[in-house]
């Protein structure tokens, strides 16, 4: 899935590729968190990368480890097949900011789909309304994060900053400039929910993903269907203590294929009252 260079995921990804898998790119600005990079832009450049490779069949996860921070600027990266069987292949990808500082590392495995029978069907999701209803997030201007402006995230369930019921949300996604969804901006899209501490908090805390896996289910029409337009993603956790919580998402089309699932390790600082 090759993506027009008007769009901003895709100017933000270019890469300069060189022999042994070794390639070359640059942190952005459109997709800068407090601190460093958005999570969903590491995960999606390093789909990006080992997608530049060519591999054999489609992606059918992605995990990554977030080693630590990157400073703003250049990045050197790498990527390897480990191993290729007769209809799955193992990738490995990962990169070092200006400072040579390993920053990280991601385990990407593709298959070859073929028609088997079908095992299972996936609980549909609860009714949503329309994304045309609910409100965009706020404009936080220079304040927000920089990735802030370049989605156009609806959250309908769960109030940041607020001691909520639950640890649950919901919301609807697209890209601001309206980029067709693919593998690429669905491993980004796939941490777009906000740290599930945040709805139990009535202040930012700090925060930090440890682990981030993606595993994906879209058919070529559920990508046809999702098109540009907006995607659901219905977001939540099982435990936190400690210093550390899950987080789980899955992603939708408007009219409830499934695209992806997610799961995360979070750490996070929030001390007892």
């Amino acid at each position: 899935m090759t993506q027009s260079p008007s769009y901003t995921l895709d100017r933000s990804l270019a890469l300069e590729h060189f022999d042994g898998g070794r390639w070359l790119g640059a942190t952005s600005a459109a997709y800068a968190n407090r601190v460093g990079p958005y999570g969903g832009w590491i995960a999606a450049l390093l789909m990006k990368a080992i997608l530049d490779q060519k591999p054999q069949g489609e992606p059918l996860s992605l995990t990554v480890t977030f080693l630590g921070g990157c400073q703003d600027g250049a990045l050197d990266g790498s990527c390897r097949l480990l191993r290729r069987s007769r209809t799955n292949e193992h990738w490995t990808a990962e990169f070092a900011d200006a400072t040579g500082t390993l920053v990280a590392h991601g385990v990407a495995t593709f298959g070859l789909r073929r028609p088997t029978v079908e095992i299972g069907a996936p609980t549909p999701p609860a009714p949503a309304p329309r994304a045309a209803d609910v409100p965009p997030r706020p404009d936080f201007g220079n304040s927000g994060p920089g990735f802030f402006k370049s989605y156009d995230y609806r959250q309908f369930v769960g109030r940041p900053f607020r001691i909520n019921e639950t640890a649950e949300t919901r919301g609807w996604l697209k890209d601001m400039d309206s980029r067709p969804l693919d593998y690429v901006s669905l491993a980004a899209a796939a941490d777009a929910p906000m740290p599930r501490v945040f709805l139990k908090s009535t202040a930012p805390t700090a925060i930090a993903t440890m682990t981030m896996s993606v595993y994906f289910h879209a058919t070529p029409e559920a990508f046809a269907e999702a098109g540009g337009d907006f995607i659901l993603i219905d977001s939540g956790m099982r435990i936190g203590r400690d210093g550390f919580h899950d987080q789980t998402a899955v992603l939708w089309t408007a009219s409830g294929k499934l695209l992806a699932t997610t799961e995360q390790i979070v750490w996070y600082n929030l001390k007892p009252a």
